[in-house]
């Protein structure tokens, strides 16, 4: 049981205490109106009580960004999922770094998580359930909690003061704690008596009621420094050596002529320790007397670095492994980044392919011991002094000398070693050069982990190497999407037409719609943009703001009397598979008037395959609707001609790359042939896109193909130009 001196003031009533902040989360209404009502005028030591709730875990989290100064939170297990509590707490303590708030569990589920087994592995206060909380109880937890709070508040304040002397954070955390603290006691207290620093600090590290005889050496100074991390029996000097153990058994301090040994007790929480000076003569009552004072400060600040030593654990170790987690690979990366180029040092993020699918298939066990034997592997292939940490699931990072980290981590970890083979799964990696790499320890990490999702998207395997261009590259496609976000939301976005002809006649027979975005009077191709729109979601706006102009053009048409012109429009495959896409493309062409066959919808076959049961029911609707289906791209994919007879489909469109073969030497002959071929076979239409040249046209033509699309005929134009065109142009025959 700590003490701490009263502030200024305090106690005297003469300044208002500050509220303490106490957070309820809970998704049952009743219980947070009960909970108010218990605590309305609940004081803990004068300080009023300021009560914030939340109904789900993603609020809280919020809340907890907000107001770091939360002392307790009241906690359900069971809301938005089942263990969304659960998953909040080490959200709380792993990914905001709070160590200190206090969490109290409350269920009206009982058996949803396990007492004992919460209490353990979760740095969880208290566990009850929400019919045990009358109010006494509820406000004797609350009391509690708030002071177990206060007590780690103030260690947490005295652990930041002795950060000047303790560097805490390293790999060995108590250890390395441990020995700066007992370098500084022993130059402290060689300054306080005025004498050279000769001493030792030794410790019960193993635990508290170990023997004597085990204890460690610690801290050394002066003339014993080579004794630093021995054991104690290994001091030569047999008076010094039996003096530590006496003070260890005794639990006191001793004093000679010719040296001093201080005992701290710990406090009952941390491990006891001896220190041995030489002050080579007596010392006088009132240095006794300052000892005495130096001893009582020691024993405390002992016990606030073990304290924070065990907090560091928590907040900077990874609970299942015991090795560093995501919080300390980042700080080790703050302090590299934070080093004068060149640092000669690298990053791997290393994934295990498939872990979360093994975890589910063999259960959690299996997971566990995979991770346990990548863990071991990876320290093999990269011992100290490199760092290997686990981030999350089954990622790891490694930080290391750059040299260390050329071995390539994927041949290395697939291998196995004979006794250890992980089952199912493959290795994939990241390798991030920090001399070459330009920004913040955090982005370090997220830079290897996008890495690995596009080679995980691009159906690839094995390492990357991080590229600094990369970054720009991002850099630059995200100001764009913020650009063409803003382009969109101003309906900035328009359209041209380009117009589909009649091999036969040459009349045109209808026309694509493309979409068009000029920023600053610049165009932007859309080669450019429309990824970028697919990968940020912006591509269902833009899509409805095409569908909407390519109405107004079919209903311009119409009035410039031309009404069975037809139109195709493309569609994503966010679009596709939205429920409710249908019903809103109904709608709209309702609004303008327009026949649903007037409105041919462009899909590519990578739309419906990468769902193909949603996808073909989705495209099953829209022909109920009387409108025209047509695959774009035709013939580019795996998956073409095994899946086009069971799409209900009306149109293929032969890609351009086939269409730009005709006329190479024999290629025409083949793929082109073979899709037009397909297309009659199947009775559907076929449009030949990219057509340039007259011969193609040609050879389209005498080989099946009744209509192409390309800028032989016209480039896409604005809707004026295209209506202008419809007029002079033959017309269908």
């Amino acid at each position: 049981m700590f003490e701490f001196r009263e502030e200024p003031g305090e106690g005297t009533g003469a300044v208002a205490a500050a509220p303490l902040t106490v957070l309820s989360v809970d998704d049952d209404q009743a219980f947070q109106q009960s909970l108010r009502l218990a605590l309305s005028d609940f004081r803990f030591n004068d300080s009023p009580l300021r009560l914030l709730t939340a109904s789900s875990a993603a609020e809280a989290e919020a809340l907890l960004a907000d107001h770091p100064d939360v002392s307790a939170i009241l906690l359900d297990v069971v809301m938005e999922t089942d263990d969304a509590g659960l998953r909040l707490v080490r959200a709380v303590r792993e990914q905001l770094g709070n160590s200190e708030v206090r969490i109290v569990l409350v269920t009206g589920q009982p058996g949803m998580a396990p007492m004992q087994q919460t209490l353990e592995q979760l740095d969880i206060s208290d566990y009850w359930l929400k019919t045990d909380l009358y109010r006494e109880r509820l406000r004797g937890i609350v009391t509690g909690t708030l002071r177990t709070w206060r007590e780690i508040r103030a260690l947490g304040r005295a652990k930041r003061g002795l950060q000047q002397i303790v560097q805490a954070g390293r790999q060995l955390a108590g250890l390395r704690d441990l020995g700066e603290f007992s370098r500084h006691v022993l130059l402290e207290l060689a300054e306080l008596l005025e004498v050279p620093p000769d001493g030792l600090l030794c410790v019960r590290v193993d635990q508290r009621d170990a023997p004597p005889a085990s204890a460690r050496l610690v801290g050394a100074a002066g003339r014993f420094a080579p004794l630093a991390m021995r054991p104690l029996q290994d001091i030569d000097d047999p008076m010094i050596r039996d003096l530590l153990l006496e003070a260890l058994t005794r639990r006191t301090a001793i004093g000679t002529p010719s040296s001093q040994v201080l005992f701290f007790d710990g406090g009952g929480l941390a491990p006891q320790a001896a220190v041995y000076l030489a002050t080579e003569r007596s010392l006088d009552e009132e240095e006794h007397e300052l000892l005495r004072v130096f001893a009582t400060h020691a024993n405390a600040g002992l016990v606030s670095v073990d304290l924070a030593a065990r907090l560091d654990q928590v907040a900077y170790q990874d609970g299942l492994l015991g090795i560093p987690n995501g919080n300390a690979l980042q700080r080790e990366l703050e302090l590299v980044l934070a080093e004068p180029h060149p640092r000669e040092r690298s990053l791997l993020v290393v994934d295990l392919d498939q872990y979360t699918h093994v975890s589910l298939a063999l259960g959690p066990e299996q997971g566990d011991l995979l991770l346990k034997d990548m863990a071991r592997r990876l320290h093999q292939v990269y011992p100290p002094p490199c760092l290997v940490a686990r981030l999350h699931e089954g990622t790891f990072g490694v930080l290391g000398p750059s040299a260390a980290l050329a071995v390539d981590p994927v041949a290395a970890l697939e291998q196995g070693d004979g006794e250890h083979v992980l089952p199912f799964l493959g290795v994939d990696a990241v390798r991030v050069d920090l001399d070459e790499y330009r920004g913040a320890a955090r982005g370090a990490v997220a830079a290897g982990l996008t890495l690995l999702r596009k080679l995980r998207a691009g159906g690839a395997h094995g390492l990357v190497e991080y590229r600094a261009e990369a970054e720009a590259e991002n850099r630059a496609r995200f100001l764009e999407s913020r650009a063409l976000y803003q382009a969109v939301r101003e309906d900035r976005i328009t359209i041209e037409l380009q117009p589909q002809v009649s091999l036969e006649d040459g009349a045109i027979v209808g026309a694509e719609v493309l979409a068009r975005w000029n920023e600053d009077g610049v165009p932007v191709p859309p080669a450019r943009f429309i990824p970028i729109a697919e990968a940020s979601g912006l591509i269902v706006p833009l899509g409805q703001r095409v569908i909407e102009q390519a109405c107004g053009a079919l209903r311009a048409m119409a009035q410039a009397g031309f009404p069975d012109v037809p139109v195709s429009v493309n569609v994503s495959p966010l679009q596709l598979r939205r429920r409710e896409f249908a019903e809103e493309l109904v709608e709209l062409l309702g609004r303008h008037g327009i026949a649903p066959h007037r409105l041919e919808i462009e899909i590519t076959e990578g739309a419906v395959m990468s769902d193909y049961q949603a996808g073909r029911e989705m495209l099953a609707r829209l022909r109920r609707l009387g409108f025209p289906i047509a695959v774009d791209d035709f013939g580019t994919g795996y998956s073409s001609l095994r899946y086009v007879h069971s799409l209900p489909v009306t149109r293929l469109k032969l890609d351009r790359h086939f269409t730009a073969e005709i006329g190479a030497g024999g290629a025409e002959s083949s793929v082109a042939d073979m899709i037009i071929a397909l297309g009659r076979r199947l009775d559907l239409g076929v449009v030949a896109e990219g057509v340039e040249t007259r011969s193609q046209a040609e050879w389209l033509r005498t080989h099946g193909c009744s209509c192409g699309q390309g800028y032989l005929f016209a480039r896409p134009e604005p809707l004026e130009a295209f209506i202008a065109r419809l007029r002079a142009a033959p017309l269908a025959g």
